[in-house]
């Protein structure tokens, strides 16, 4: 087994579930719910080589990069918005979303 082999099946197997858990633990959402399922669906994927990769894994992984980079996106232009608001006196500053 080569040595790329084994990082990442520790990436895919171990770095990977933690890291969706602890978005779900740490942000309580609608995102936490798709990290979620991400989380339950890690196991039922191969690990990554050239073979899956071109598969359900590398589909998985790629749909993956794509909803975190949304979500990241969806997230700066809120803080931008939020910001220019309150830089603008638009908006209180003790403004909370849940109200």
């Amino acid at each position: 087994m080569m040595a790329s082999e084994v990082v990442c099946g520790l990436i895919f197997r171990l770095i990977l579930p933690v890291c969706l858990a602890a978005a779900c633990l740490f942000r309580y959402n609608w995102l936490s719910f798709v990290y979620l399922i991400y989380l339950l669906l890690i196991p039922l994927f191969a690990e990554p080589t050239k073979t899956t990769m071109r598969g359900h894994t590398g589909r998985l992984l790629r749909s993956l990069c794509f909803t975190s980079v949304t979500f990241l996106l969806l997230h700066l232009i809120f803080q931008i918005t939020i910001n220019s608001l309150m830089a603008g006196d638009n908006i209180e500053p003790d403004f909370n979303c849940e109200y």
